[in-house]
């Protein structure tokens, strides 16, 4: 292998582990973040790999997804493909906000994503990393005079 340590503590079954995001994805429908933040751990941590730094801990995570809601309240997401692992679910999904051009004309934006989430055995997340595609991030918030 290549040196990497992979983690061998007990993990949840497929089908806790299921339950866990079905409770984690309504969270995020319901745009709660009191709700996100409890399924974290209270050392867990966020990344948006777009060069964004990482959010630590729980009440951080609070307050980062609440900025998220404030800041697109008409945010929702359609799921493409959910992987269940071992102590982990990787999510390909599409985040759909609405927009204002730079003319002031409203526009949907559509930009595919990638969680990549890990989960302790007391169904917690510890750590989620959301993979970004960057071509369709980078129009949609040109367009909006954002970036």
């Amino acid at each position: 292998m290549s040196g990497i340590a992979a983690e061998r503590e007990a993990r949840l079954d497929r089908s806790s582990l299921e339950e866990v995001f079905n409770r984690y994805h309504q969270a995020w429908e319901d745009k709660d973040p009191d709700a996100i933040s409890a399924l974290h751990s209270v050392d867990s941590t966020y990344s948006l790999r777009a060069g964004e730094k990482r959010v630590h801990g729980r009440s951080a995570l609070r307050e980062h997804y609440k900025n998220l809601f404030d800041s697109y309240p008409g945010y929702r997401a359609e799921v493409a493909r959910l992987l269940l692992g071992d102590g982990h679910w990787v999510l390909e999904w599409t985040m759909v906000i609405d927009l204002l051009d730079t003319d002031g004309t409203q526009f949907t934006a559509r930009i595919d994503l990638v969680d990549v989430v890990d989960v302790d055995r007391d169904g917690l997340v510890t750590r989620k990393d959301v993979y970004v595609d960057g071509a369709q991030r980078a129009a949609a918030f040109g367009r909006a005079g954002v970036i």
